[in-house]
């Protein structure tokens, strides 16, 4: 999901035999849907039914075989549609961050538009808890993720930085988000309070681990430690703490882009 993912470097003349198929990335092929009166398949059907899947039990569960299911197709059918499960993920990351709710256009102030970015992105990866793990690293080259990119970037336009700089600001905020709700998604599945557990709740974590903690705290050697557990919030707001720090990070950037 990084802006540098865009950038493949110097293009060079190579002769025509060593350059690949004109059609190697899914975004490059157009969208084989069969006309009528066939059943119709098309790229926009697959990528919603394997979003579905990866909501409800995980991207691991999406399998071209269980897409295919999903969609009462056969499984080859797909296949002239996508090609690789790799090829799924890529259209339902993009599909979900297409989701973003951000303005057509930046207002003018960068720090507001980077901060409601952020916020709609995180969002969107709360929405489809799978997708902080998937997008980490991931090329985002489809027409959803540019569209973002482009908004992250006409944010930043006319304050004099380079596009390399332009990109490690975008990155840095990029990587705060994606690195933040992967930790929040993760915390949430065991850390809950209580009454908010219900019949499969993370109950079991306490039990394991407080007869442990009470012994790190009564060994003496944890100072700052044990005060944090005694005054700190247990079930600190995910939300409040995500703004805090992204503020944070936003002060930080503003080191670097010019007023």
């Amino acid at each position: 999901m990084y802006a540098t993912a865009f950038r493949p470097g110097p293009i060079e003349e190579e002769p025509v035999a060593a350059r690949p198929p004109a059609e190697e990335i899914i975004w490059m092929r157009p969208d084989r849907s069969r006309p009528a009166p066939r059943a119709a398949l098309s790229r926009e059907q697959i990528a919603a039914a394997a979003l579905a899947v990866a909501d409800a039990e995980g991207v691991d569960a999406v399998t071209m075989r269980r897409i295919a299911r999903e969609l009462g197709s056969g499984t080859m059918s797909l296949y002239r549609h996508v090609r690789t499960k790799d090829e799924v993920i890529d259209l339902i990351v993009d599909a979900a961050l297409g989701e973003e709710d951000r303005p057509a256009g930046p207002s003018g102030d960068w720090r507001a538009d980077l901060h409601r970015l952020a916020e709609a992105k995180r969002a969107v990866m709360l929405r489809h808890p799978w997708l902080a793990r998937a997008a980490a690293g991931r090329p985002a080259l489809g027409p959803n993720a540019l569209a973002s990119t482009e908004y992250a970037l006409a944010a930043l336009a006319g304050r004099g930085l380079a596009m390399e700089e332009a990109a490690r600001v975008i990155n840095t905020l990029n990587a705060f988000v994606t690195g933040f709700v992967q930790t929040e998604v993760e915390e949430a599945a065991w850390r809950r309070p209580p009454e908010e557990e219900g019949d499969g709740g993370g109950g079991d974590w306490r039990e394991r681990t407080l007869p442990y903690l009470q012994q790190v705290l009564d060994s003496g050697r944890f100072p700052h430690f044990t005060r944090l557990v005694n005054e700190a919030e247990p079930y600190p707001d995910t939300g409040e703490a995500f703004a805090w720090q992204l503020r944070r990070v936003l002060d930080g950037l503003a080191a670097a882009v010019p007023e």
